[in-house]
């Protein structure tokens, strides 16, 4: 048994790998790894690819510059008319997977933006990737500075007037009026 194990060992010492193969095999399996991460991506293609019964909308909200907006912004999908989903984009993207086709609308609000609105038919299934750029509101429109009290119409005032001295003489029922 000692024997065949020595003879084993001088094998080995005598017919170790050259380094090149060692270099080439570690070359190998970098690049049969680095290969990975590739596969994982989106193809060109994938945006016309049929993909069943059901489309894949890609929001992308940007200002007015064209890059993605960094504010906090609300997208909400409605099909026809009616309320289908509602997400938070998160940096600027916001994905819907809506379960039928036909025609969308995306509204995007966003603080400080005006609210902004995109339609999009979809007869087939397929990604779509829709832009929504959103303008910023006026600093002016914003500021409303209010003094004094409410002003009221010279005959709500009158109205006023009367049903406060009403309650204050406990006639409940003229105060109603």
């Amino acid at each position: 048994m000692q024997v065949l194990k020595r003879n084993a060992e001088e094998r080995v010492e005598q017919h170790p790998l050259p380094p090149i193969l060692q270099y080439l095999k570690l070359i190998l399996f970098c690049l049969l790894v680095a290969r990975l991460p590739a596969l994982c991506q989106d193809s060109g293609s994938e945006g016309t690819m049929l993909r069943g019964d059901r489309v894949e909308i890609s929001v992308t909200v940007r200002d007015s510059s064209g890059e993605p907006i960094s504010a906090p912004a609300s997208v909400k999908l409605y099909h026809d008319g009616i309320p289908v989903d509602q997400k938070a984009a998160s940096h600027g993207r916001a994905f819907f997977i809506p379960r039928t086709l036909g025609n969308f609308s995306v509204i995007v609000e966003a603080t400080g933006y005006k609210t902004s609105q995109k339609d999009v038919s979809l007869p087939v299934a397929v990604k779509a990737e829709v832009d929504v750029y959103l303008q910023r509101q006026s600093s002016t429109s914003d500021i409303v500075a209010v003094s004094g009290k409410p002003l009221l119409a010279p005959k709500a005032k009158e109205a006023f007037d009367k049903g406060l001295q009403a309650i204050n003489a406990n006639k409940l029922d003229k105060a109603e009026k």
